[in-house]
């Protein structure tokens, strides 16, 4: 059997969503004679997720495995061991792709000039929970031009084609297994070894928001959880032994920001929830600073494939 080019690594929890996105997966335009490969790690068992597999109708072969260990990166480095593919395609069971997904990747890969490329996450609602909360303000990531050099902060699975040969060696940190930023940890080990990114702004793909994300307090709490894992791998990236500077520094952030929130509300709703997001943000980074963690991906959660 020939090495296929790309294997297509999903780590899922979703059943409705796992089989949305092999749906989305099965309708890929692909160059000719292209050799592709699915695997999905199931890292929450039951039968609509094995049902997936035998119904699987797209192009290349589908694997379906089990990660026993609830733990999102143990499922990512489970997909890793399984794929034989030249590069490594990541993608969220809780996203579609656009039909030319795969391709728009490929013709910027066989430039050889990058080791990997990430491209745009739009957000969709599957339902409406808060009419205010407009997806495009609340929910969208910055998006680049094709072919800008990136860093750190925009390096996620949901999104990504990567070449295997940059996992020899290494592995997604279970340590973030819990918390989300295993990927974006991983990644800059990446950049750090020397490894060059870029972005393939027609590589699209879209993430559905259920009602329950549609909230204020939701995007609260992923501002915060952001704030705690940026800081975890800063930390770690720094080797720092104390976070007093740290704390120090962030306290001080948050209470400007707590200080202007009446100034923002005197500019609407919106304004004000980005300026509390913002302040949510702060108070994880001193809560990190502390030595404290926080867990997204609990062990009887369905959220998986969260993308973080």
């Amino acid at each position: 059997m020939l090495r296929p080019e790309v294997s297509i690594c999903i780590a899922t929890t979703r059943p409705a969503g796992l089989v949305r996105l092999l749906d989305s997966l099965a309708r890929q335009k692909l160059p000719p004679g292209l050799g592709i490969e699915v695997v999905v790690v199931d890292n929450a068992a039951c039968e609509a997720s094995r049902a997936a597999a035998p119904a699987w109708r797209g192009p290349g072969p589908l694997r379906r495995c089990e990660e026993p260990l609830r733990n999102i990166a143990a499922a990512r480095n489970r997909a890793v061991d399984e794929a034989n593919g030249r590069w490594l395609a990541f993608v969220d069971d809780d996203e579609t792709v656009d039909e030319a997904w795969l391709a728009a990747y490929l013709e910027r890969a066989r430039r050889g000039e990058s080791d990997g490329f990430f491209g745009p996450v739009l957000p969709r609602l599957e339902e409406l929970a808060t009419p205010w909360l407009a997806p495009e303000l609340f929910y969208s990531r910055p998006r680049h031009p094709t072919g800008t050099i990136l860093g750190r902060a925009d390096l996620r699975t949901s999104n990504a084609l990567v070449r295997a040969a940059l996992f020899q060696g290494r592995r997604f940190d279970p340590s973030y297994g819990r918390s989300g930023g295993s990927d974006t940890e991983l990644f800059g080990r990446m950049l750090r070894s020397g490894a060059r990114f870029e972005w393939c702004d027609e590589a699209r793909v879209v993430e559905w928001i259920p009602r329950g994300r549609h909230r204020p307090r939701w995007l609260a709490r992923r501002a915060f959880r952001g704030g705690v894992v940026w800081t975890r791998i800063e930390r770690a990236g720094a080797m720092e032994r104390s976070g007093r500077r740290g704390v120090v520094r962030a306290l001080g952030a948050g209470l400007l920001l707590a200080a202007s929130l009446p100034l923002a509300a005197l500019a609407g709703r919106r304004a004000l929830l980005r300026r509390w997001l913002r302040l949510c943000t702060q108070a994880g980074h001193v809560w990190a600073h502390l030595g404290r963690d926080f867990e997204e991906y609990a062990p009887d959660a369905n959220e998986a494939g969260g993308g973080s």
